[in-house]
């Protein structure tokens, strides 16, 4: 099933990103890798897990829920010393991660340095990095997986506001141009790779951008309530458009906005209760928020694009937060994360029912959502909550039996086989 995690539309005057204090555990399961390497780290099947306290890439095999480790040894005294989980070095913390659509290459951004390291899945050893110019909070990859798009709200733009979306070829490690937008925090692109939308900080315009323009053509497109992020049609002709609203500081309401990009026109639009985060699958948008003001639930709604109606007469009340990522599972379970909640009665993860679009039982408090996984050929979603690693039963919306404790503060995921 797919999966979608949209970290990316996070706005950061609003979210404080939580990092965990350092988590101190011992690894109480799954000791060890099966089957015959494929790898250079030892694991199939392999997910990368961000640690944001030792600046590793943690490693999983997703199928059998285990990790590979380093041979034990034996000290000079005599005494045997275990292995530890076998990690690939990056730097000195890393937080979110984006995958190329080829699954080649792993971006891991280390906040510390501002900068997109670059991880080949196939050795699983950095080749490099990209050195933004500011903090940046995503970054998406182009459809062929050469360019890398990045944008930086705070970069300076000489006789303009701060803003601009930095723009990479990876293999070459060249920034080959920068897209001046104030405020640009977030992208999405088009199947096409042609068309670039770039979401501002406190803006109910988005920007239009065709990158196989000569010179390059940007367009301000008006009518938008903070939009955050977009979906693209298979044609790239159209775009399904997130409109935050009040939760972002707009004064109109979340909705979902269908763009025509030939004629930079807004065709229709279906409110929803909030729309922080979203997740297309066929022609279902799955979209999630929170009502202004905020009370002890949020909204989640279902929108099918094709007729632009939504299929959700009220909005499905979830748990309390600002919801950053989601997860289908193979099951028709949703999961769908807050970055930051209240986090006492119930917790920052929501499970909503998508095949009758009921949710299920709050799901009790143990921090904030960073990253979700589901995982392809089992009822099993991993997250990352409150900077662990908690393997989820979709079936009963519990832990599984068998879980995975790394020492460290956990944040992105990402499957790379």
């Amino acid at each position: 099933m797919s999966n979608h995690n949209v970290l990316a539309g996070k706005r950061l005057k609003r979210l404080a990103i939580l990092v965990p204090a350092l988590i101190s555990v011992l690894v109480i399961a799954a000791c060890g890798g099966s089957g015959t390497p494929t790898t250079p780290t030892g694991v199939q099947n392999a997910a990368y897990i961000s640690n944001s306290y030792t600046g590793n890439l943690q490693i999983v095999d997703t199928q059998n829920d285990t990790t590979a480790y380093t041979p034990e040894t034996t000290n000079s005294a005599g005494q045997v010393v275990a292995g530890s989980p076998v990690t690939i070095a990056i730097s000195t913390t890393v937080t979110f991660m984006v995958e190329s659509p080829n699954k080649n290459t792993t971006l891991a951004y280390d906040p510390d340095t501002e900068a997109l390291w670059i991880v080949d899945n196939s050795t699983a050893v950095t080749t490099g990095d990209l050195p933004l110019i500011g903090p940046a909070s995503m970054a998406i990859f182009s459809p062929d997986s050469t360019t890398v798009y990045a944008p930086i709200p705070s970069a300076p733009v000489s006789g303009s506001r701060n803003g601009l979306v930095q723009v990479w070829n990876v293999a070459a490690g060249t920034n080959t141009a920068n897209y001046t937008v104030a405020a640009a925090n977030s992208v999405a692109i088009s199947p096409s790779g042609q068309y670039l939308l770039v979401f501002s900080n406190n803006s109910d315009s988005l920007t239009l951008i065709d990158t196989t323009a000569s010179p390059i053509s940007y367009v301000s497109i008006p009518g938008f309530a903070r939009p955050i992020n977009a979906f693209f049609s298979t044609d790239s002709n159209t775009a399904y458009v997130l409109n935050c609203g009040p939760e972002c500081n707009s004064s109109g309401p979340a909705s979902v906005a269908q763009l025509n990009i030939p004629s930079q026109t807004i065709e229709a639009t279906v409110p929803v209760g909030g729309a922080s985060v979203g997740l297309l699958s066929g022609t279902t948008l799955y979209v999630a928020g929170s009502p202004v003001p905020s009370g002890p639930t949020s909204n989640f709604d279902a929108v099918d694009i094709a007729t632009m109606t939504r299929l959700t007469a009220n909005s499905v009340l979830i748990s309390d937060g600002f919801h950053t990522s989601m997860a289908l599972a193979q099951n028709q379970k949703l999961y769908i994360g807050a970055s930051s909640c209240s986090n006492t009665t119930a917790g920052c993860l929501s499970v909503v029912n998508v095949s009758n679009n009921t949710a299920d039982a709050a799901l009790p408090p143990r921090g904030a959502i960073t990253s979700l996984l589901a995982i392809s050929g089992r009822d099993v979603v991993y997250a990352v909550e409150g900077g662990y690693l908690r393997i989820y039963d979709t079936d009963t919306d519990t832990p599984q039996q068998t879980q995975i404790n790394f020492t460290g503060a956990l944040y992105g995921i990402v499957q790379t086989d």
